[in-house]
């Protein structure tokens, strides 16, 4: 997995009202208008569904930005 594709996938079944160019490496994702509990568990539920990652609120909270957040997955 590189990051450009969880980009992707992130705009496509997380923040799908969000812009594309919005969305990169330095996005802090939790300042998005779009995001809400409801999208931390959007996510939560994504990652686990397309990367098997468990991941937990803490774990999500401790992320601020999107390249936080895929080396979390990655990991």
């Amino acid at each position: 997995m590189n990051i450009e594709s969880f980009i992707e996938g992130l705009s496509k079944n997380v923040f799908t009202d969000t812009p594309n160019q919005l969305l990169v490496k330095g996005t802090e994702y939790m300042e998005l208008e779009e995001w809400t509990s409801m999208t931390a568990f959007t996510m939560i539920s994504y990652i686990y569904n397309e990367y098997g990652k468990k991941l937990l609120l803490p774990e999500l909270l401790q992320a601020p930005t999107i390249e936080d957040l895929f080396n979390i997955v990655n990991g």
